[in-house]
């Protein structure tokens, strides 16, 4: 994995889960995987929660230190814009969590344990 990798984490908790995200996994990394089969642009990965509950889906992307909320699956294709540098971060997606939960979230993330 370079620097340059970047880490999506999509959140695998109950009310995320209840709202799609295992879907949202699925079809983001699936799509990912066929432009970048080796990983090296950006790895997708499940999380177990990011406590922004009532937001969810969420998903995060580091070193970007982006935190989408409320995803869909229609959301994606601008999500995967940013993601691949061929476009900005998804503003009407971020903002939508306390920034303190935000703040937590990346706190783990960068955490080497």
């Amino acid at each position: 994995m370079s620097d340059e990798t970047k880490l999506v984490y999509v959140c695998d908790g109950g009310d995320c889960t209840e709202r799609g995200s295992g879907d949202i996994h699925e079809t983001l990394k699936q799509h990912l995987l066929e432009i970048d089969p080796d990983e090296e642009k950006v790895r997708v990965r499940r999380y177990p929660c990011f406590g922004g509950c009532e937001c969810g889906v969420n998903v995060t992307v580091a070193p970007d230190r982006v935190f989408y909320s409320q995803v869909t699956l229609a959301d994606l294709p601008d999500i995967e814009k940013h993601l691949l540098g061929e476009g900005p971060k998804v503003e009407r997606l971020t903002g939508k969590v306390d920034p303190e939960v935000e703040d937590m979230a990346f706190m783990m993330l960068d955490s080497p344990y």
